[in-house]
């Protein structure tokens, strides 16, 4: 595993108090004021705590539990996103007002987005798809029960099987503490301001290499 566990849930930590910092600001008023910033920064946290369950989960080899937690982080980091954007002050404001429909991104602009910030192949939409998948009753979720059930009454396939989900689901954290930082932290002038400072996370900047990848990344507000 590129990341140890407890290196993740330490960042999750640093993580948690930057976010808790800057919603003492001003326009978000401790996740009392319904703002922009403050939807965000909600969908921020609840990005953090799913991965930190998440975690848990995979140290108890939990697998289908795990599957349906990860949905709910990429669900929160989706629209967490795209409320970031300066010109969706109105879905926020909707959102926040708990109106039907409003949980659910746009994932084609989400998609479009990423293209215009040089990844040719995003992966979102095919990520979203499997992860729905197994959220729900479907076979395939059901049957990913059967495997991990099947390993815990010790029949070789199912471990053999289980065994690769496995290492597919630690290949995950790297991946996702990038993206979390990164929807704290990019400067995107389409972006509105979350005033983070990414000295107050410096595990997460080191293990995702922030210098290398994240450099356009404001240190302060």
């Amino acid at each position: 595993m590129a990341l140890k566990c407890e290196d993740i849930a330490a960042c999750l930590d640093e993580v948690d108090r930057e976010l808790f910092r800057v919603a003492a600001h001003g326009d978000c008023g401790g996740f009392h004021k319904d703002t922009q910033m403050t939807a965000v920064l909600i969908l921020l946290v609840r990005c953090s705590s799913t991965f930190r369950s998440s975690l848990l989960l995979f140290e108890r080899g939990a697998s289908d539990g795990f599957q349906v937690v990860v949905r709910a982080f990429e669900e929160a980091w989706y629209l967490a996103v795209v409320l970031r954007f300066a010109d969706q002050v109105e879905k926020a404001s909707r959102w926040l007002d708990e109106q039907k429909g409003t949980w659910s991104p746009p994932l084609s602009e989400l998609l479009a987005f990423a293209k215009e910030r040089g990844v040719p192949n995003p992966s979102m939409g095919r990520d979203y798809g499997v992860l729905s998948q197994v959220a729900h009753p479907t076979k395939a979720a059901a049957m990913n029960s059967v495997t991990l059930c099947g390993a815990r009454l010790g029949i070789g396939e199912a471990k053999v099987e289980l065994e690769e989900e496995y290492r597919n689901e630690e290949a995950r954290f790297p991946d996702a503490l990038y993206r979390l930082v990164w929807a704290m932290t990019d400067g995107d002038k389409r972006f509105i301001p979350l005033h983070m400072d990414r000295r107050n996370i410096p595990l997460s900047w080191k293990l995702i290499e922030g210098d290398k990848y994240l450099a356009d990344a404001p240190p302060t507000d």
